[in-house]
């Protein structure tokens, strides 16, 4: 899975770019060869904290969590559907759906290229288990899932943002300890891009699960 990850990411990758090689990466051309090296970013250490030390209560709002953007904790009764959005989407709807094994990736909207979100939303096509959504923080991505969180993470759009993203969502996604690895993740809340807060009937989540 990580290698078709890596193989799709640079596929389209190379088709948003503008064709210029000399971003981070040097490429050598010879009659006989092509040698690219590509620059290795020094990330953040992964933030992680032991599965069962949060609490996986089903509660009302208002809910606080231990990190921003959430890794996990007592969060509401519903989960958002995965998928990629261009609007918000409640935390602690997001924060359910991580129990469910869910990868949540979240972008600062206006740090991103249009490019950067070519990728992610690409990423989501076909994948039942991302949630993409834009978050306000400062950093351009951050990538979580429950109990654990990588910042730093290079511009999507790079080769080196392609790997760090692919081998999280390698590692992550549905991981095997969590009790509801392997859960469903739509059906409930979210109806992508831009329509995070709408049920399949029709309901609409109350403002105060925000």
């Amino acid at each position: 899975m990580r290698k078709l990850l890596l193989v799709g990411l640079t596929v389209l990758l190379a088709s948003c770019g503008d064709g210029d090689p000399s971003d981070g990466v040097e490429t050598t051309n010879a009659s006989t060869s092509t040698t690219e090296v590509t620059e290795v970013v020094a990330l953040p250490p992964l933030t992680s904290v032991p599965v069962g030390e949060y609490g996986t209560s089903h509660i009302e709002p208002p809910v606080e969590f231990a990190t921003s953007p959430s890794t996990g904790g007592d969060h509401y009764p519903f989960w958002q559907n995965c998928d990629f959005y261009t609007e918000p989407v409640p935390e602690g709807a997001a924060t359910h759906s991580m129990e469910h094994g869910a990868v949540w990736i979240t972008y600062n909207a206006d740090a991103t290229t249009s490019e950067d979100l070519a990728i992610l939303e690409s990423l989501s096509e076909g994948n039942n288990k991302l949630l993409i959504t834009p978050y306000d923080h400062e950093d351009t991505v951050i990538l979580s899932a429950w109990g654990v969180q990588q910042r730093g993470v290079p511009s999507p759009s790079t080769p080196e943002g392609t790997r760090v993203i692919a081998e999280f969502i390698e590692s992550w996604a549905d991981n095997p300890v969590l009790a509801e690895a392997g859960v469903r993740c739509d059906g409930a809340a979210g109806v992508a891009p831009d329509q995070p807060r709408l049920f399949p009937d029709g309901q609409v989540v109350p403002d105060e699960f925000n």
